[in-house]
């Protein structure tokens, strides 16, 4: 039967051919020898019979359609149309018979409300049957006795429900108003929070990755790339209303740079340590701690990168720790700590170099933010080629300035030793150390950038050297690079004027600085100890021409001037410089009588001593005066050192 009852389409005639490849090759499959049976001439020669009109023989018939014949086609197109007319008029007639029920049911159940309108759309049969009014839907409707017990019951039912249902919503409502509540004090506590770290100054922003989420900045713009991300960290509420602060980088805790000194292998001084924070510590302070981890980070990760690519004949460096040798017996070690409660208590303990650990741990920190700063200005200028950033300059300053530091005390103390030897003969000798003032140059300058630069560039410490009133030295040490200091020596004028009047530094012509810089210390202490003998030649020297002078002028105003001079009488030798510059001898007797200076160490003890020999008469002033030769050594000697110098040259030869 057709499900559509209201259509006015025939149905489909069934088709007598294959339907489907399948159906075509099970039909050929069907006859004997199926597939291998046929042939490309009979197919040709079926093809050709159909279309002359002429029929194929039956035993050979394999057409796709089914069909023995147009003739027989012809038949059954016939008997479809047939069938289709009959299936079309019984789908009317169906179609017809379900409307007019329809109409028929429609009809009766208005009867009962308005009869005269419905009556008009009766069919004569239901009216026979039925009767006008017999149907109506408001009977449904009509309450029963039973019904009409149970209303009462079905009101009380009716209120009770609702009175749970609203005792219900009132929970509800109780509930949601005290989650809204806490929400309201969650939030409030988080945002009090925030807004404290804001107001601090820490920058706060919405994360790219999560926009939902708030983060804040502790980290540094100019520190390194592989570092960059781990300076912000994600500020999530916890179920408490309190920020949860997540920083990956402290999972295993707060860190940082720890400067230990040994000596001999034993610990004399350690940087101290600060205690870990507590988890309910404030945000400000959780934020802070997260900035300094993520700066002990990033320093451990510049020594690093310095020591392996530019100090590693200096720094020897691992996973823990980077050791640098100061000396035989002492050396310096930084380590990445991570804080803990053990650590804290042994840094209470104190140890004699504590103060420089923790003076060195400071500058270590103040090297990375000047490096930031430079960083900075540099990415700013216009013309900076793009590229990977080089290792910053942390160790290198230091270990410069170390070794400068050591140039300075030891050119210090060498000229100390000197000096005391001088005072030691009896000589009014002095030195005098100058160093700059440390003040921060001209400008707006941070402190801290004044302090680093003194550090990267330490200045130029002066030393003057006093010898004799006329024998003045200036020497200037100048740091460089990873080789202590260099030494520029000049000469000062004279503070004493001689006999003619001159003010001239008699070691320009005895023993002249060299021009260029000196390398190292030995250098420089070497050229002074040959600069001590010849400043001393050329000041007795000079007290020597101007006696000479001086018993001239007396034996002219005694009237024994000339050729005068009778049998008996002293004559004054003729006193000169030796060719070394570091005596005085006698002219006239083949430099057999005069003084000698000589500075150096002591062969026996190795300390710095003055040594002067002369050769003189010691006698009664006639002929046969006894030569005699003597050797003074300072310190030790029990006389000054003018004293035997005059008296050597107040008794040369006779003649």
């Amino acid at each position: 039967m057709n499900d559509r009852p209201f259509s006015l389409q025939p149905r489909t005639a069934q088709r007598h051919g294959p339907q489907s490849i399948a159906e075509f090759i099970q039909r050929v499959n069907a006859k004997p020898g199926g597939f291998r049976a046929l042939n490309s001439a009979e197919l040709q020669q079926q093809i050709a019979a159909r279309q002359n009109g002429t029929a194929a023989d039956p035993d050979h018939d394999v057409d796709m359609t089914g069909d023995a014949s147009d003739a027989d086609s012809d038949v059954d197109e016939t008997k479809d149309v047939a069938a289709a007319r009959e299936e079309f008029l019984r789908a009317i007639h169906q179609t017809h018979q379900t409307s007019m029920f329809a109409l028929d049911f429609v009809s009766l159940l208005l009867s009962k409300e308005n009869p005269a309108q419905a009556v008009t759309t009766f069919s004569p049969g239901l009216r026979d049957m039925v009767g006008v009014g017999t149907l109506g839907a408001t009977m449904l409707d009509a309450p029963t006795a039973t019904a009409q017990k149970r209303v009462p019951d079905n009101k009380m039912v009716a209120i009770g429900k609702r009175l749970m249902d609203l005792n219900k919503a009132a929970d509800t409502a109780l509930a949601a108003s005290k989650r809204l509540q806490r929400e309201i004090g969650s939030e409030t506590k988080y945002w009090s929070e925030v807004l404290g770290v804001s107001e601090a100054g820490w920058q706060t922003f919405r994360l790219p990755h999560e926009p939902h989420t708030l983060g804040v900045k502790f980290g540094f713009s100019n520190t390194a790339p592989e570092l960059r991300g781990s300076g912000i960290g994600p500020l999530r509420r916890a179920k408490d209303g309190s920020v949860k602060l997540e920083h990956g980088k402290m999972g295993a805790g707060s860190q940082r740079i720890q400067v230990r000194i040994l000596e001999n292998g034993e610990v004399v001084g350690r940087s101290s340590l600060p205690r870990p924070l507590a988890p309910d510590a404030p945000l400000q302070d959780r934020v802070k701690e997260s900035r300094d981890t993520v700066f002990a980070q990033e320093l451990w990760h510049e020594i690093s990168r310095e020591a392996r690519s530019k100090l590693d004949r200096f720094i020897s460096i691992d996973d823990a720790a980077a050791v640098y040798a100061l000396d035989a017996s002492r050396t310096i070690s930084l380590q990445l700590v991570t804080l803990n409660e053990e650590q804290a208590t042994v840094a209470e303990q104190s140890s004699p170099q504590d103060a420089v650990a923790n003076e060195l741990c400071i500058v270590l920190g103040l090297l990375l933010s000047n490096a930031h700063r430079a960083n900075e200005l540099k990415r700013s200028e216009p013309t900076t080629a793009k590229g990977s950033t080089p290792p910053y300059s942390i160790l290198t300053p230091l270990i410069s300035y170390y070794k400068y530091d050591q140039s300075v005390q030891q050119c210090a103390q060498s000229l100390v030793d000197l000096i005391s030897v001088l005072r030691s003969a009896g000589l009014a000798s002095s030195i005098t150390m100058k160093e700059p003032t440390l003040s921060p140059p001209p400008g707006a300058v941070p402190a801290s950038t004044s302090l680093a630069s003194l550090l990267i560039k330490p200045p130029t410490v002066q030393f003057d050297l006093n010898i004799t009133p006329a024998s003045r030295l200036r020497i200037l040490v100048k740091p460089t690079p990873f080789s202590r200091a260099i030494f520029s020596v000049s000469l000062l004028r004279s503070v004493h004027r001689g006999p003619g009047g001159s003010a001239t530094n008699p070691l320009a012509a005895l023993c002249p600085p060299s021009s260029e810089d000196y390398a190292d210390i030995e250098a420089l202490i070497k050229y002074i100890h040959s600069t001590i003998p010849c400043a001393l030649t050329a000041a007795y020297f000079e007290l020597a021409v101007a006696a000479k002078a001086a018993a001239a002028a007396a034996g002219d105003s005694n009237g024994d001037g000339g050729d005068g001079a009778g049998a008996g009488t002293r004559v004054e030798p003729m006193w000169a410089m030796h060719a070394s510059r570091t005596a005085i001898v006698d002219l006239d007797t083949g430099r057999e009588y005069g003084v000698r200076f000589a500075l150096g160490p002591d062969p026996t003890t190795g300390r710095l001593q003055l040594a002067v020999d002369g050769d003189f008469v010691e006698g009664k002033a006639d002929r046969e005066g006894q030569k005699v030769h003597g050797e003074w050594v300072w310190p030790g000697a029990g006389e000054p050192l003018s004293t035997v110098v005059k008296r050597v040259l107040s008794s040369g030869p006779r003649e």
